[in-house]
């Protein structure tokens, strides 16, 4: 079937029986969202979820040895529910990742991944502290060695090294993987993870302090605020990572600088970027698909066309089928990243001790440069294309049954969560001005050449658009450096140029990612389709950038023109495969839950259900004599 062959190269580097497990899994009642829950009680809720949730899954989710697993708990907990998404990314990817990756051959870290991988404990990962803006480049939370006792004291000086963090439902079970500053005979050895127990059922622990939820109503999550008075942690709630102190408490660290320490400490971000990725691009196809059956299902009663469906109006088809191109582009970049991501973990590459060296706005694309693009670009995208599907389905967007404004909000969150999208984009530039990140190769193949209508044209053209704009860059740094000035003269005019740059180069990289997809496609017709999503996507970022195009004569009046006449055409050539593009995109109805997305009831029906429709009891009450 056409629908299976699109969903094969959808899917990636994923497997099918990852698919159909997280499928049944989260299909089931017990993960249902009762309508007309208190705040409080949803932010439980997503913790029960979570914990039925490792419950069900394979040993190796909780060993993070199968990234194909990790990468489709992430899909499927984000269109199921984005805060489970959250909770899931947190839990997994940063708490167990931090402790496997860091905590080698420390007994302490094993038997704490174990209790999270089996929902005995939940886990919160502190880094972010709200005091100052990129605060991970300078953390204040203080871990003192004390070396009579081998122990560490974790203190946090004032409220503006408060962590921010999931601790607003505080009496669970909860476990903390705390960024902290080491400091040994006073000297500060860098940034280290350590374990620190948070709180049970009867609340925090002594010298915790947790504070109550800090709502962020678009994904409802438990967010809150974290502070330690001289807390005594055992030597090995330390994640020490190869660093040591000894007998005579001489302080010892395989990496040579703070900056490489910090890069290293924060290696679990990668699986929240690879996972993110992953879960963002799936809640795009998603919100595509479904306004896409909406407006297949939907019929006007507009006087021009009384019953006409909705898809029928050229704004609908290229609204949605913009959004659609936009969720595959980004679906295929994700998965190119997170084939990238898996070999890196199945293989625990050591860490790039050059990476810390391109370090100025904030630690992330030191990490990893591309997974954290990826993770921007993504987000960015999800954010537009749920809002863009929203207002498409009128006051039915706008509903939460219907999920749009929980999509939209995990692509608001993913701006922040991970690192800031725009100091990402910062730091990929100064890599890119500084030659440090080759720009692609134009002479290595691909299957740009294939793009139909005026698409070629157009990608070309923003290939230019991208190497002019790093050289640009490049130049401009470079000259005013030469002039003697420091960091923040040199690149504070250049800001706005530094974030076209980076951006124009990771939506290359995406475009690429898709033409080197389809060229793997075997089926004629699911191949042509495909490559008509890239061409719209293409079309679309150049009308975009067209000022600027048409500014460094890069394209004409003409070819200007071209632009909207093709997107016209492809529209027009998509719109008959509208049902196949729907079942391929989309997720089950019995995992989304949206009355939007039910295939066997007609949505008004399908709503009334989910909002428990009751009639009005016409019993007459009984009417007191008085006697």
């Amino acid at each position: 079937m056409l629908a299976d062959e699109i969903r094969r190269v959808l899917a990636g580097p994923t497997h099918d029986a990852h698919h159909r497990l997280l499928a049944a899994i989260l299909s089931e009642p017990r993960f249902d969202r009762p309508i007309g829950a208190t705040v409080a009680d949803r932010h439980r809720s997503t913790y029960d979820r979570l914990v039925e949730l490792t419950a069900r899954l394979p040993v190796e989710a909780g060993e993070l040895a199968d990234p194909s697993l990790l990468a489709t708990i992430a899909e499927w907990t984000a269109v199921s529910d984005p805060s489970l998404c959250i909770a899931t990314l947190i839990h997994y990817g940063l708490c167990i990742g931090s402790l496997i990756e860091l905590g080698k051959g420390n007994d302490h870290a094993r038997q704490t991944s174990v209790a999270l991988a089996q929902g005995r404990k939940v886990g919160a990962f502190m880094i972010t502290e709200i005091g100052g803006g990129n605060s991970q480049l300078a953390a204040r939370t203080e871990a003192r060695f004390d070396p009579v006792g081998r122990a560490f004291v974790l203190h946090t000086p004032d409220d503006g090294a408060l962590k921010f963090t999931n601790v607003g439902v505080n009496d669970l079970d909860k476990i903390g993987i705390v960024c902290a500053r080491l400091i040994v005979a006073d000297r500060d050895c860098g940034v280290f993870a350590f374990v620190v127990e948070l709180s049970t059922s009867r609340g925090p622990l002594p010298g915790v302090a947790l504070s109550a939820p800090a709502e962020i109503p678009l994904v409802p999550f438990d967010y809150g605020l974290a502070g330690f008075d001289h807390v005594r942690l055992p030597f090995d709630a330390w994640l020490a990572d190869g660093a040591s102190i000894d007998a005579e408490g001489r302080f010892h660290d395989p990496l040579a600088t703070p900056d490489e320490r910090l890069v290293r400490t924060l290696t679990a971000p990668e699986n929240v970027w690879a996972m993110g990725a992953v879960a963002l691009a799936a809640v795009s196809r998603t919100s595509a698909a479904q306004a896409l059956r909406y407006s297949v299902r939907r019929s006007s009663m507009a006087r021009v066309a009384p019953e006409v469906s909705l898809l029928r109006y050229s704004t609908q088809q290229r609204g949605l089928f913009r959004a659609l191109a936009t969720s595959f582009v980004m679906t295929c970049f994700a998965n190119e990243a997170a084939r990238e991501w898996s070999e890196a973990v199945r293989h625990r590459a050591g860490p790039d001790r050059t990476a810390a060296t391109f370090m100025m706005w904030a630690p992330w694309s030191s990490t990893n440069r591309k997974l954290a693009l990826v993770k921007a670009l993504t987000a960015w995208a999800a954010e537009a294309v749920a809002a863009e599907c929203r207002l498409r389905c009128g006051v039915a967007g706008d509903l939460t049954v219907n999920r749009y404004l929980e999509y939209q909000g995990l692509g608001h969150v993913f701006n922040d969560a991970g690192g800031n999208n725009f100091l990402i984009l910062l730091d990929t530039a100064r890599t890119l001005a500084s030659g440090a990140a080759a720009l692609p190769d134009d002479d290595a193949p691909t299957h740009d050449d294939r793009l139909p209508e005026a698409a070629g044209a157009a990608r070309e053209a923003l290939r230019a658009r991208e190497r002019r704009l790093v050289e640009t860059l490049a130049r401009d740094v470079a000259a005013r450096s030469a002039q003697g000035l420091d960091s923040l003269d040199v690149w504070n005019p250049l800001l706005p140029a530094a974030r076209d740059a980076a951006e124009a180069y990771g939506l290359n990289l995406a475009i690429r990612a898709a033409t080197s997809a389809i060229g793997a496609v075997r089926d004629e017709r699911a191949r042509a389709i495909l490559q008509d999503l890239v061409a719209l996507f293409v079309l679309d970022q150049a009308d975009r950038h067209a000022a600027w195009l048409m500014g460094e004569a890069l394209i004409d009046a003409g070819r200007y023109r071209a632009l909207d006449a093709a997107t016209a055409r492809l529209c027009e050539r998509l719109l008959p495969d509208a049902d196949a593009l729907i079942d391929a995109f989309g997720h089950p109805h019995a995992v989304v839950r949206s009355p939007i997305t039910d295939p066997a009831r007609d949505y008004a029906t399908s709503l009334a259900r989910t909002l428990q429709l009751r009639a009005h009891d016409r019993r007459p009450e009984s009417v007191s004599t008085g006697r």
